[in-house]
């Protein structure tokens, strides 16, 4: 019935006169009661103005009047889409099919449903229906790659995002999927490339803004990180996901010490920026919430070297309060319950794999006594080897997703006793489950060895050699500290190829990731160099190549001021496979530890190799792991106190053979001590059922 009165409505309705149609359609109404096409638009008028339920209800009049009204039924299926009915949208979605089988748009949004539903395999039939009867939909191309995406399968994701853009060239959205698909494989350059074509689309496009960032950010531009997350604000003031990236964005290695406490002010101002904007009483969708808080976390923040314990808190508490908005069931504390034969105890983690992580706590899983325990594993990855075969085939029950609510939902529903949490900090989405309470016992680990400023997190498990007498205080959780390293760690199994060294010079390698290394530290170089002219000092380079230009001029300019010539002493090596990692220590001479952030996993890799490593324990435990596994090993002599003595346990071990083979001969007499400790497994495990007798 498309009389001139409708067609005018349509109109107006097109032009954004929505207030106009609203009245004329009341008028209308009265004359005409049996027009479901004058209820239809009014339900599309209140869909507009965000009155969903005046909606729902005048497409149920439409449809009501005319039950073979199809696009009544798709418009219904959408509001109740909305409004979060799933099951009745999809219903109405299929009615409408039924009666119009050749209905693409009703299949468009049928799929976006069981998209948003996690049921990829339905949502990818119904977008491969779109594209049958309309193969110029590339809105369904681009739906299709978000979920290949989804899957990882990058290649088939490019492909349906390419096909979109074909259709349709000015498709930003699908600029910015490209983008988001080739940063994931940090072809950071050619990510830029697309989110920028995006943009020059459409300049307000505030995600592609912020995906910009954040490729700028991953490839070390941190500086023009920030710039694109305040254009974004400027763009849109109340979005939370740029503010949150902003807030994490710090140098990945810095130039001067006084960036390091900059940087720190900056972050405490952002967080109060953060709270002032949640205290206006914004209503985020749950959408907003979860991209937010899985954009990013502070990890950057906690390699300062400085206590952390006040500005994690603060942290916390924002994450908390935006889980308690859209998780308000999960804050509530789970009772005890009365010890059962066998205690349930999760872990969570996202190294499930061949990582730092499962090297220092799997067979905190694979070694527990399983006639006392229930080792449930919640993986948050999709990537999968040996070692995650291993574990698997070692726990009770092990389950892996990256959809926060399917892991909320599957942690909840399997009633754990005690949930540890490996490495809170690293993986974004392991941060808003360690806000919920899930279990009534819940432990941080040291896979990321600090505190998580959680309300819901009780303890933190840690270890006896590497924190302080008064450590606790670095500590919102009640710190227990486990017998020695607090590691059950296996010998490694080492592979070296013979392989000549080409230098003759003495040769100090630095096992450790760059970001570790602090300026306030660089003299140790410096003043090794003086006393030994003719050393070598071997470096790993990062990733990203920002980074290590930035460290390389770093200690290049400190050298230059004292008027020695950097260009001998140091080298840098490209990033390497384990067995070339071997072979890299193997070549060395004298291991020298990073200060504030100590070497654990490498430590143990080099001791494995019989190399003398060289350590100065600092307040925390971050940087006492080094100085536990030397403790062991009963090597008290490379255990400085300061940083001149360092430098001298440096140079003794350069040129004196006899000591340094002393030290060899220590590791080698005591190394069995060190590996395969059961004691800390059995700690954690009466320290479990401690906690429900």
């Amino acid at each position: 019935m498309q009389d001139k009165n409708i067609q005018e409505l349509i109109s107006l309705y097109r032009s954004g006169e929505f207030n106009t149609v609203e009245k004329k359609i009341s008028k209308l109404i009265k004359e005409k009661p049996d027009n479901f096409i004058l209820y239809n638009i009014l339900g599309a008028v209140f869909d507009h103005k965000k009155n969903l339920i005046e909606a729902e209800n005048n497409y149920r009049k439409s449809i009501k009047i005319n039950p073979s009204y199809a696009e009544g039924y798709n418009n219904l299926g959408t509001v109740l889409y909305k409004l979060g009915k799933f099951d009745e949208s999809i219903n109405n979605y299929k009615h409408a099919i039924k009666i119009k089988t050749n209905f693409a748009e009703a299949y468009n949004n049928l799929g976006d449903v069981f998209f948003v539903l996690k049921n990829n395999n339905e949502a990818i039939e119904c977008y491969k229906k779109v594209i049958s009867l309309n193969p110029k939909s590339e809105k369904a191309y681009n739906n299709l790659g978000i979920i290949f995406k989804r899957f990882e399968k990058y290649e088939k994701a490019v492909e349906y995002y390419q096909k979109a853009i074909d259709i349709n060239p000015k498709f930003f959205e699908a600029f910015n999927n490209l983008g988001v698909i080739y940063k994931k494989q940090k072809k950071y350059e050619e990510a830029n490339k697309f989110y920028k074509k995006a943009i020059t689309i459409n300049p307000k496009y505030v995600l592609c803004r912020t995906n910009l960032g954040n490729s700028f950010y991953a490839s070390g531009n941190y500086l023009e990180a920030i710039i694109c997350y305040d254009e974004v604000n400027k763009i849109d003031p109340n979005y939370l996901t740029a503010y949150w990236q902003s807030l994490n964005t710090f140098p990945i290695v810095y130039k001067e010490t006084k960036e390091i406490n900059f940087f720190r002010n900056r972050f405490l101002q952002n967080l109060n920026r953060i709270n002032q904007l949640l205290d206006k009483n914004l209503k985020f969708k749950k959408e907003e919430i979860i991209e937010t808080l899985e954009s990013s976390t502070n990890f950057s923040l906690h390699y300062q070297g400085r206590n952390d314990l006040e500005l994690q808190c603060l942290y916390a508490k924002i994450i908390e309060k935006l889980t308690k908005k859209i998780y308000p069931h999960f804050f509530k504390k789970k009772e005890k319950k009365m010890l059962q034969k066998k205690l349930k105890v999760g872990f969570v983690s996202s190294y499930f794999r061949r990582h730092s992580v499962a090297k220092m706590y799997k067979n905190w899983i694979i070694k527990m006594d399983k006639n006392k325990f229930s080792t449930y594993v919640y993986s948050v990855s999709n990537k999968i080897d040996e070692t995650t075969n291993l574990i698997q085939k070692n726990s009770n029950f092990f389950y892996n997703s990256i959809d926060v609510d399917l892991l909320i939902n599957k942690i909840s529903s399997d009633n754990i006793d005690a949930l540890i949490y490996l490495d809170i900090g690293m993986e974004p989405k392991i941060q808003i489950l360690a806000s919920l309470r899930l279990a009534s016992v819940q432990c941080l680990g040291i896979g990321h060895p600090v505190t998580s400023g959680m309300t819901n997190i009780d303890f933190a498990l840690s270890s006896e050699l590497m924190e302080t007498k008064n450590a606790q205080k670095y500590y919102k959780e009640k710190l227990i500290k486990l017998p020695n390293t607090s590691q059950c760690y296996p010998e490694p199994e080492i592979k070296l190829k013979n392989k000549e060294r080409s230098s003759r010079q003495i040769i100090f390698l630095n096992l450790q990731s760059l970001f570790k290394l602090l300026p306030e530290d660089d003299d140790i170089y410096l003043n090794i160099a003086k006393k030994i002219p003719d050393c070598q000092f071997w470096f790993i380079e990062n990733i990203n190549k920002i980074v290590t230009e930035t460290f390389r001029e770093r200690i290049f300019k400190l050298f230059e001021s004292s008027k020695i010539s950097p260009g001998n002493f140091f080298v840098f090596h490209k990033q390497m496979n384990q067995e070339e990692f071997f072979n890299l220590i193997n070549q060395s001479d004298v291991i020298l530890d990073s200060l504030n952030w100590s070497g654990n996993i490498s430590s143990h890799e080099a001791i494995s190799l019989k190399k003398p490593i060289v350590t100065l324990p600092g307040p925390f435990m971050r940087g006492r792991t080094t100085y536990s596994i030397l403790k062991i090993l009963d090597i008290e002599e490379t255990i400085a106190k300061t940083k001149k003595e360092y430098v001298n346990i440096a140079f003794r071990l350069a040129k004196d053979i006899n000591f340094r083979n002393l030290i060899c001969q220590k590791i080698e007499k005591n190394k069995n001590k060190l590996f395969n400790d059961k004691k800390p497994i059995k700690y954690l495990e009466n320290f479990l059922m401690s906690q429900f007798k």
